[in-house]
């Protein structure tokens, strides 16, 4: 049996699930959640990250989730897959996520979430929805997100709202201009560059419990290479590369071992 304590780990370091402990923060990463943060914080109503496969969308949100669903002057919900087949049925699964119950009309479960968002207002909170894959959302659905921003004070949206999708979300916003002009922030998630590459793994191989660097320059290279700097790429290498290291009693993982590993992989 394979043992990761062979390797000086506690935990595996290169688990695909978004555990926000094993967030790398790039410099661009923390200019993402600065102007997402500022314009929550600022109740200036929707914003928008935009990335690739892989990039790191979902990591941010669930920081981001994370950040608000512990502050109490917030209500904060998110939506991992906003799979709905109607507008009325999307509407209804943002209520639920806040504890409103269905209604039978989209006109009365609009009255009844405009009234829940006045009464948190009054009470000096701001209601936070985070959804993460905004690529699927379709037609009336983005008109139900401009809907809800028009709830509002001479000063500021009474919803915050933070979309995350793939490059199909930016397509489908060029197409929908009422809601695009309503957009107070714009990012978008880039490949890391190869420092950033290295500073991710060394980063996750340390919280894993090793202390001291587990790639060879020229396996942090060729890890680069073939992932393009994109961080779930980046992760699935080492997650092949670490058994092979082990059967190989390997204490440092060598441009060898990350070469096998992509070649297994392909």
């Amino acid at each position: 049996m394979l043992d990761l304590s062979m390797l000086g780990f506690v935990e595996p370091p290169f688990s695909l699930s978004p555990d926000p402990r094993y967030f790398y923060m790039s410099l661009q990463h923390k200019a993402t959640l600065a102007k997402a943060t500022y314009a929550i914080e600022q109740r200036q109503g929707i914003s928008v990250i935009f990335g690739d496969v892989g990039a790191g969308k979902t990591t941010i949100a669930r920081r981001l989730f994370q950040i608000y669903r512990d502050r109490p002057e917030f209500e904060t919900a998110y939506i991992p897959t906003p799979l709905y087949p109607s507008e009325f049925q999307f509407l209804k699964g943002i209520s639920a996520e806040f504890g409103i119950p269905p209604k039978r009309s989209k006109l009365t479960q609009l009255a009844v979430f405009e009234k829940f968002l006045i009464n948190v207002y009054r009470k000096e909170r701001s209601i936070l929805l985070i959804i993460d894959e905004a690529q699927i959302l379709i037609g009336q659905q983005f008109e139900l997100l401009r809907q809800l921003l028009n709830f509002e004070t001479n000063t500021q949206k009474l919803i915050q709202i933070v979309l995350l999708g793939q490059n199909e979300l930016r397509n489908k916003l060029r197409l929908k201009r009422a809601l695009a002009s309503r957009l107070a922030t714009r990012s978008t998630i880039e490949p890391l560059p190869l420092d950033d590459t290295r500073a991710m793994i060394n980063f996750r191989v340390m919280v894993a419990g090793r202390q001291e660097p587990l790639f060879t320059e020229e396996a942090v290279r060729k890890i680069y290479d073939y992932s393009r700097g994109m961080p779930r790429d980046i992760c699935v290498v080492g997650l092949n590369a670490l058994p092979l290291a082990m059967l190989q009693r390997a204490n440092v993982i060598d441009l060898n071992i990350v070469e096998q590993a992509i070649k297994e992989m392909s």
